[in-house]
């Protein structure tokens, strides 16, 4: 029975030394490449670029404040911020959120480096979505209705321009030539916003807060990181529970304290003793 149990420990030990080994290991770096895909592969193509991160809940602020000063450095005309949000809630991690508007040419340099400062704050990419939208046929479409709105506008002048033409021609002419300059100016706006879409890239980082240890992938940080945020959890469901209890609670006791005062005991007396008055039979006389 002694050497059964003597060797039950030995193995038990060999096992919680392979688990501590396992779990000290280094967790794998998250990559911080953003995939090869460069502008001029795609003339066509308007893209928009979706980040999402995972950040230390201590350095949400200072990684989204990077971002954004790097958009300011490379001025107005090649990057704007379009948007920016950040969020601490009660008993939550933080979240924050960065919208920009990136020169075409800079966009996956500077989501690659945008990545590569999370990761070195300690965060990670959780995910990265690339999204595009190919805007060759309506540019296309564009140029074709402008060009064909003004080849036409170049016969009518040169009709109207003819001696003899009656009044119901010209009339008619000009109406036409009327509706064709509106039609080329509406092909030529269209044109015009597809051409600024096309340079300018859309890109959106999302930021959500973790604590530091979740980052991790050891067994062991994600054991701790689970009974943290459970006790936290709980915590937090104690003191919300105590802040709606405690009015309540004060307002029995001092209800309590205010009937055992003597003046309230007299006073009950005499409203039951005037009620048992009221309520007696007269004698006869």
């Amino acid at each position: 029975m002694k050497r059964l149990a003597k060797n039950f420990g030995k193995v038990f030990g060999a096992a919680l030394l392979l688990l501590l080994a396992s779990c000290s290991e280094k967790a794998p770096e998250a990559s911080s490449e953003a995939p090869d895909i460069s502008p001029s592969s795609a003339p066509g193509v308007a893209f928009t670029y979706y980040y999402d991160f995972l950040v230390p809940n201590g350095v949400v602020a200072s990684v989204q404040e990077q971002h954004a000063a790097a958009c300011e450095k490379l001025g107005p005309a090649r990057c704007r911020i379009k948007g920016l949000r950040f969020n601490v809630g009660r008993g939550t991690d933080t979240s924050a959120s960065l919208d920009l508007l990136l020169d075409r040419d800079l966009a996956r340099s500077f989501g690659k480096d945008s990545v590569a400062g999370v990761v070195k704050s300690g965060g990670q990419l959780s995910s990265e979505e690339i999204v595009g939208e190919d805007l060759a046929p309506r540019l296309a479409q564009a140029a074709r209705a402008a060009a064909d709105a003004e080849a036409r506008l170049k016969e009518i002048d040169a009709r109207l321009a003819q001696p003899g033409l009656g009044d119901r021609e010209r009339t008619a002419l000009q109406e036409e030539a009327s509706s064709l300059r509106k039609d080329r100016s509406g092909a030529r706006a269209d044109q015009g916003d597809a051409q600024v879409q096309l340079a300018s890239t859309p890109m959106h980082f999302r930021y959500q807060g973790i604590a530091a240890i979740a980052i991790s992938d050891n067994p062991l940080a994600g054991a701790t990181e689970a009974m943290l945020s459970s006790g936290q959890a709980m915590i937090w469901t104690v003191l919300v529970g105590l802040g709606t209890a405690l009015p309540w609670l004060a307002l029995l006791i001092a209800c309590l304290l205010v009937w055992r005062l003597p003046v309230m005991r007299r006073l009950v007396a005499l409203i039951v003793g005037k009620s048992a008055k009221a309520s007696a039979p007269d004698k006869p006389e």
